[in-house]
């Protein structure tokens, strides 16, 4: 009989000490803020513009109650891969969806593409500004800016107004889903769109000086001034002193040769940084 309400003792014992355990185990997460949740992170210095590869991506674990929703779990992390990203990140740091200048698969809002601090600014666009309707979003271009000093022709210069713009849109296409175009009734997304506008991310000073060039540029129902210069994505460089060109720029041989001389030393010195580069 002892023997049995010592076996009784043990098990009501045993259970109570699973369900403090359990209780204790339930206390621990909800006082530390939940089931720990795996997010990705970078696990080196990301460039501006450059796009994510796994060797760039690790996860670090954060409670369930501290997550942002703008957090990519790492269950995500095929979904990024080839995405590029619209601001420098450091190795640690938690990569947000808002970091990235395109989404891989889901059209995504204009508005979450914006980074803080920055605005979105639409610039018209014909085939030329589009290159023909291959511009995409997390594209980087310079801006051009061609227009009078004092409002007629024989003074237009050409002037570099910004370098290395990210392109957080081209037409209604914002990096989500590519627009499906059909082409003799088949669905064809290699089709280039026809693009009529092109939005950048801009500081506000930047926005107040596209929109000075453009108005002062398009004068008289001309093109708006403002041309578009494609960049590699991983040439985030921005050159000192470009000087503005005219038409003596044009017509004087010196002038058209110092330009050469010039083109020239950027290829040397690409070359000597990187000798397998044509």
């Amino acid at each position: 009989m002892n023997t049995k309400a010592l076996i009784i003792a043990l098990g009501a014992a045993a259970l109570g000490l699973v369900l403090l355990l359990l209780y204790k185990q339930r206390f621990e997460n909800e006082a530390s803020g939940g089931v720990p949740i795996r997010v990705l992170i970078a696990v080196q210095d990301i460039p501006l513009g450059a796009a994510l590869s796994e060797a760039m991506l690790g996860y670090r674990l954060i409670p369930q109650a501290y997550l942002e929703d703008r957090s990519i779990r790492y269950s995500d992390v095929r979904r990024i891969l080839g995405v590029r990203v619209s601001n420098g990140l450091r190795a640690n740091q938690t990569i947000m969806w808002t970091d990235l200048a395109t989404a891989s698969e889901a059209r995504r809002d204009l508005s979450s593409l914006v980074s803080n601090g920055m605005r979105a600014i639409t610039v018209r666009a014909d085939i030329t500004n589009s290159f023909g309707g291959l511009l995409r979003p997390g594209d980087r271009v310079d801006v051009l800016g061609t227009l009078s000093r004092t409002g007629g022709d024989n003074d237009r210069v050409t002037i570099p107004l910004l370098q290395n713009v990210l392109v957080l849109a081209a037409g209604r296409d914002t990096g989500g889903e590519a627009q499906r175009q059909t082409v003799n009734g088949t669905a064809n997304t290699n089709a280039p769109a026809d693009i009529s506008q092109i939005t950048l991310s801009a500081s506000m000073e930047e926005a107040q000086l596209l929109t000075y060039a453009a108005d002062r540029g398009g004068a008289g129902g001309r093109h708006t001034g403002l041309t578009l210069v494609l960049r590699n994505p991983e040439d985030i460089a921005i050159l000192e002193g470009v000087p503005e060109t005219n038409i003596e720029d044009i017509f004087e041989p010196t002038r058209r040769a110092n330009v050469s001389r010039r083109r020239r030393q950027v290829i040397e010195r690409i070359g000597s940084q990187n000798p397998l580069s044509p």
